[in-house]
């Protein structure tokens, strides 16, 4: 009876110090960031806490050459158990194939350890396909902030980019995307948001993956944010599953660092692109 006893007091104190330390890590984000990801109701924060992904859709200004407009930033939470670095690599791998109809290159890297990515995907009929320039970054200044605590993978769309997309296929085709087919793309008007990674501890990690995206064309807002949504709980469920072969599965062949700038060193090697 009283072994009973000092086990659901260590899961009473197991969850109390889980229900602290995330609210303290969506405070502090939300904080750095300006990304409200902060104030969860208690039935949602409930909710997380059982490992279930939650999400919330806000507004936000989005200036542009024709003047502010406003956008749906779709956030999605889960609290996962599983130590934070297999589930950064699961989440950022080259060939993570969180979907298929995503083609992609790596462009160049910079020194936070991200890189600029040309992005290809393919839509539906009748709509068209779209394509964009996107840059990604670890955001080092959070991690130092906040004791290593947080890591930021961001990401966002590379301006002005056109010249730069017709570029890359003065080489050839990437991957099954041909200059023609390109040069009937829509380009990106918007597109940006980051996976965020709290550890809990060294079992359990806070993941956040945000949004915002516009499709351009005639694409309702409504019907992005609903897609949206679907792509961030399919991203959320897949790295969980992925998590427990990310270190076998990660080699020199794509680099990753962490949310503070360090690299992480695979345990098996070849050689080759920093990610």
């Amino acid at each position: 009876m009283l072994r009973t006893l000092s086990l659901v007091a260590l899961v009473l104190v197991g969850s109390a110090h889980a229900d602290a330390t995330v609210v303290s890590l969506l405070t502090e984000y939300q904080r750095s960031s300006g990304v409200p990801v902060a104030g969860l109701d208690e039935a949602t924060l409930s909710r997380l806490l059982t490992g279930e992904v939650v999400y919330r859709k806000v507004s936000v200004a989005t200036p542009s050459a024709e003047g502010d407009s406003t956008s749906l930033r779709v956030i999605g939470y889960r609290l996962i158990h599983e130590p934070r670095e297999p589930l950064w690599l699961a989440a950022l791998a080259f060939d993570a194939g969180y979907t298929s109809r995503l083609t992609e290159k790596l462009v160049e890297t910079n020194d936070t350890g991200g890189g600029d990515w040309y992005q290809h995907l393919d839509m539906p009929w009748p709509l068209k396909d779209r394509h964009w320039l996107i840059r990604t970054q670890k955001t080092t200044e959070l991690a130092n902030s906040s004791s290593g605590r947080l890591w930021e993978h961001q990401w966002s769309l590379v301006p002005d980019a056109r010249t730069r997309i017709l570029e890359l296929f003065e080489s050839g085709p990437i991957g099954g995307v041909t200059e023609q087919k390109a040069a009937k793309s829509v380009e990106l008007p918007l597109n940006n948001g980051a996976w965020v990674m709290g550890q809990i501890d060294e079992d359990r990690t806070l993941v956040i993956v945000h949004a915002t995206v516009d499709l351009g064309g005639i694409v309702p807002d409504s019907l992005v944010a609903r897609q949206t949504r679907k792509n961030l709980i399919r991203m959320l469920g897949k790295i969980e599953v992925d998590a427990p072969e990310a270190w076998s599965n990660y080699t020199e062949q794509y680099l990753i660092y962490r949310g503070d700038g360090s690299l992480i060193v695979p345990r098996a090697s070849d050689n080759a692109e920093v990610g």
